[in-house]
């Protein structure tokens, strides 16, 4: 058995995490934790969960009628546990030590990959995930409906390297623009994110601090003309020009206004405080802004956040915890293997390839 979870395609997978390594608080709440589940651990728990959220287990009670797999059972060190027990289970979890795991994993990735400011962008979004208001009514925020709504700095180097960096929960009635603050945290980073973020004052305050962005602006937006910067030789690029924002009432700094042209005639605009790379550059910048959109879509149908395990708002947490968990363990694999695949792709062979020897995960 235990040569069998050494060289287990899952147990590498699961691997990066380390609960010895954990601060005092936490390492304190899993010793709780064991000491009133013995059946069912702490670790075994996280395992369970993450192997739930990235085989899109629909509910608690098909998890716990996948324990029938024999493979699964010796991973876990579980050989069966009811759709009842599995529910306390869960939601006696904390999401703070969930949320310190996921540092941890942060930190094991960027020791591999360290973003400098020319290497990397970070895009900022969101995405409402919908809920139960029967089920959720702490979550209501429509008269019809309840929410929950993940704010993301997901890290972006190029189309084959992108990572989740920090993020947080709110319920779905928050504005976007709320959360620019604290996800905002790297000095001389530039920052991506549409035009529910616009706002002067922040843009301001971005630029003062020493943080960079780049963004659209809206149709109404006021705009004051500077001065015209050299016309790029790109076509699509209309102009390039050096202006301010506002009204008369309060005015930005002086920002850099791209309007770009696409292939079917529409023009686009976008602000930034960027004044050293080329127009072009700029506006490469922003639709990268679409991998993080990518992201949202393949996380809520294919890690199981469109059917949350529990009622109860931890519960949620956890869940949303787990996937941003799961996402960067897939990463880390695909960072040791360097190879050229996708996550989306290395999750694909993973599924085939799961109580499977390591080898064949990494030979395929």
């Amino acid at each position: 058995m235990d040569k069998y979870k050494i060289n287990s395609a899952f147990n590498k997978w699961f691997s990066a995490i380390n609960l010895e390594n954990l601060s005092v608080f936490s390492k304190q709440f899993v010793l709780n934790y064991n000491s009133y589940r013995k059946k069912l651990s702490f670790e075994a728990v996280l395992k369970l969960f993450l192997y739930g959220i990235n085989e899109e287990k629909e509910s608690l009670r098909d998890l716990s009628t996948a324990l029938i797999d024999q493979s699964l059972q010796l991973e876990t060190d579980v050989s069966s546990i009811s759709h009842t027990q599995l529910s306390r289970a869960f939601n006696a979890l904390e999401p703070k030590v969930l949320e310190e795991i996921f540092q941890q994993l942060l930190k094991k990735v960027q020791h591999q990959i360290k973003p400098t400011k020319r290497n990397h962008l970070y895009l900022i979004d969101s995405s409402t995930f919908s809920l139960s208001l029967k089920r959720h009514k702490w979550a209501t925020f429509r008269k019809t409906k309840s929410g929950i709504k993940l704010h993301l700095n997901f890290c972006y180097m190029d189309d084959a390297t992108m990572y989740p960096t920090d993020f947080t929960l709110t319920n779905a009635h928050e504005h976007d623009v709320n959360q620019l603050t604290v996800l905002v945290n790297e000095p001389e980073a530039t920052y991506v994110f549409d035009r529910g973020y616009l706002d002067f004052e922040k843009m301001d305050q971005m630029h003062w601090d020493g943080y960079f962005f780049v963004t659209r602006i809206k149709k109404n937006t006021k705009v004051h003309m500077i001065d015209t910067l050299e016309k790029s030789p790109e076509e699509e690029i209309l102009r390039d020009d050096l202006v301010r924002l506002g009204s008369k009432t309060y005015l930005t700094a002086n920002f850099r206004l791209v309007t770009v042209q696409d292939k079917n005639g529409r023009e686009f605009q976008f602000i930034t405080n960027r004044m050293d790379v080329s127009s072009k550059e700029i506006s490469d910048m922003y639709h990268a802004r679409w991998q993080i959109e990518l992201f949202f879509k393949h996380i809520k149908q294919h890690m199981t956040s469109k059917t949350f395990f529990s009622q109860n708002e931890k519960g949620v947490q956890n869940q949303l915890i787990l996937t941003m968990i799961s996402a960067l363990l897939t990463f880390l694999i695909k960072l040791e293997t360097k190879t050229v695949k996708s996550v989306f792709q290395i999750k694909r062979f993973f599924r085939y390839l799961l109580f499977q020897p390591f080898e064949c995960w990494l030979e395929n």
